[in-house]
This record gives C-alpha cells, structure tokens and sequence, in this order.
C-alpha cells in the first residue's frame, strides 16, 4: 500500500476510537447527559452498559417535583431524564430535566395507572409443606454494607449491614408460609455502581435453583425518618419501594411484576407499597422477567420498623405470585442465561477499537493475507506461554458464603 494510504487509514482508526471514548465519556457523566437529554439530544449507544446504577452520597437526594414545583417524591438514586416513578396513589410522572444544582427533577405527569388486581388469586388453597417443596424464593442484597443506623449505630458496615437481617427477616417469613428460601450471603463491596456487576454472578447462582421470584433486598438514602414510616398492627413499620430498570430486555415484564406486586398489596396490605421506581439502568434484571429490587425504609428508620415492614411483605409475596401451582403465575421460568446482557452491552464500546486495530495491522503488514497471518501467529504465541492443558478438568466454584434456607 502507498504510504499516502496508510496515513490516511491511521488517521481513520485514531478518530473512530477518540469518537467511541468521547460518547463513553459524555454518557458517563450524569450532569451532561442529562443536559443534553433534556435538549432532545440522545446518546443512547452505551445505555446498557451498566454505568447508571450510581447512588448519591453524603447524605444528599434527588427531590421529584411537579411542573408548577410541588414535591411528589424523593429517592437517593441519581437519577435520569427519562426515568419514570409511579407514586403510592398510583399517577404515573416523567422525568423532564434534571438540575443537579438543586438537586431537583421536574417531572411531567403522563397518567393513571389502573393496576388490575386479579381476584382470582383470593380463592388460591393455602400452601402445604408437600408444595412448599416445590416452590422457591431467592433472596440477596448488592449493597451488603447498608446498614439503619437507629439499631446499627451508622449506615454502612462493610460486608456485615443490617441489609442482611432484613433479607434473612424476609426469608424467615416465607418459610413460615410454606416457601423455601434461597438465601445468599454474598458480599459485593464497595458500595458503587459496579457493585451490580459484582453481585451478578451472586444473582446468576440463585436463578440455577429455578425460582418464582429473585429478590434484591436494599434500603433507601433519603435523610428523613418519617418519609418511609408507617405502622403495622399498631407498630412502627417502614414502606417498601419497588425498583424497575429501564435498560434490559424484560423491562417490560419486570414492570408488569412490579404492578402486579403493588395491586396485590395495595388491596390487601393498603400503604404498604411506596410506589415503583424505574430508573434508568438495569439492576441485573436482564437475568429474569421476575427479577425485583426492593427498598425496605431508608437508613434513618430503625431495622426493626424495616423488618416489620419485609415481614408483611413476605406473608402476601407468595399469594400473589401464585407458586402453590394453581395461581395465575403458572410454572416459574429460570430465566435468561446468566452473562448475556453483560456480553451483548459492550459492543458499542469495542467495535471502535476493533476496527482501528483491523486498520494497523492492515497498515503495518501491508495486505490482507499478511494481517491473517499475524493474527493466526499471535493465537500459537498465546497458547505456547499458557503452556500444554491440562487433563483433570476444573472443579466448578463453590460459594462458601451462600446459605440455603429450607
């Protein structure tokens, strides 16, 4: 080839990857993108890469508010134009713009949502211990470290957080419903957005047990006591807040889940249901279509009112979902395969990279043949310092940390 050629090839290659790293940037950076969306200018080609599940710190929220300014809810998610909530009286608002001077988000009321409550679960037999056998519940907490700190003393203990009584609190009560209760212990820290890719392979453990429901147990950030306070038979309790990701495939069955969660109590347990969140990322709820994150108080409530509130939860969640085996909910799938939506999200990010790579060897062995023959050189390279493979086959990871209850 020319040199004239290769110059210009190289140049190609150079952009096509500071264009790929500039839109991973731009996208990254909550304060950008949100002021673009609200321009009506999308970058959506990384939306599923798994960045958006930040939370704010230092005690600091985000306030929803109407057009005309009046507040209608609060969570310490960061949150994204786009992203949609569903309040306790079940109006249904958008989000518009976000001002993260003010730590504000005005949002824009799309409707109603008429939650239908199938009744016929009422006249579903209550579950014997031959069924319960049959049926299963799997339970985790990504932010193992989120603690109340009325009973912990702080809102963060690393790998030891009151999150996890909470989620072991929920598992009790299934079982004395007649549900067996798969219950992983499993760390994920730091808490950060990529805890979520940590707690995957946690999450991707628990759906091999073929279970009706996965439950990721968390609890809010907003600083105020009373915001998630309520009382069961006379006693302190705390709401629960359901959790949709928008950014994976079954956004749409996770949702309906997530009404059909809020139906249920709504006429059955009336207050217990804060409302449903859909933020902008995807929770590893790409993994199954009954995939739930739940927000039991926030960590200004005690872990007792939190426990209250996931028990009364625990004794409808089996009713509803329908796993005595003659509900509306039918057989419980296992899922997607685990890793599919982690594979599939980066491809925007390489295929820059990809072809400026195509491009130098292109341009570095002078043809095409040349470029096949090097990479094919490089393949006997690598396996030439792995060194000969071995005979006795790996034995399959064992997660020590993980508890079955049942």
């Amino acid at each position: 080839m020319k040199r004239k050629a290769k110059l210009l090839l190289l140049i190609l290659c150079l952009h096509l990857m500071t264009i790929g790293g500039s839109i991973y940037l731009l996208q990254s950076n909550p304060t950008v993108y949100n002021t673009l969306a609200s321009a009506g200018i999308g970058l959506n080609v990384l939306d599923s890469l798994g960045i958006w599940e930040s939370e704010l710190t230092d005690g600091r929220y985000i306030t929803f508010v109407d057009e005309n300014g009046q507040e209608l809810d609060h969570t310490h998610h960061q949150v994204y134009v786009g992203d949609e909530l569903i309040l306790e009286d079940n109006n249904r608002y958008k989000v518009t713009s976000v001002d993260m001077n003010s730590l504000r988000a005005t949002c824009q009321l799309v409707g109603r949502e008429e939650l239908a409550y199938l009744e016929e679960w009422d006249l579903m037999p209550a579950l014997d211990v031959a069924a319960a056998k049959k049926n299963r519940i799997a339970i985790y907490s990504t932010h193992t470290s989120e603690s109340y700190v009325p009973t912990d003393g702080t809102d963060s203990k690393p790998g030891k957080g009151g999150i996890k009584k909470v989620g072991q609190t929920l598992a009790n009560v299934l079982e004395k419903n007649g549900v067996e209760a798969k219950v992983s212990n499993n760390n994920h820290e730091p808490h950060d957005a990529n805890a979520y890719h940590r707690s995957r392979k946690t999450a991707a453990q628990l759906l091999k047990t073929n279970p009706a429901a996965l439950i990721d147990v968390h609890r809010d950030g907003v600083p105020d006591p009373d915001f998630y306070k309520t009382t069961i038979d006379g006693k302190p309790a705390t709401k629960i807040r359901l959790v949709v990701g928008r950014q994976n495939p079954h956004m749409s069955a996770n949702l309906d889940f997530a009404k059909q969660i809020k139906a249920y109590f709504d006429k059955n347990y009336p207050g217990l249901i804060k409302g449903i969140f859909m933020g902008k990322g995807n929770y590893n709820q790409d993994l199954s279509p009954r995939a739930m994150l739940i927000e039991v108080g926030t960590h200004t409530n005690s872990r007792e009112s939190a426990e209250r509130g996931v028990e009364k939860f625990a004794e409808g969640l089996p009713k509803m979902l329908g796993i005595a085996g003659v509900g509306p909910g039918g057989t419980p799938g296992s899922g997607a395969p685990a890793g599919r939506g982690t594979s599939t999200s980066l491809i925007w990010l390489v295929v820059a990279v990809i072809v400026g790579g195509g491009a130098f060897l292109l341009i570095s062995t002078g043809s095409l043949k040349g470029s096949l023959g090097k990479i094919s050189n490089l393949g006997k390279e690598f396996a030439n310092y792995l060194g000969p493979r071995s005979k006795k086959e790996e034995e399959p990871d064992k997660d020590d940390n993980s508890s079955d209850k049942g």
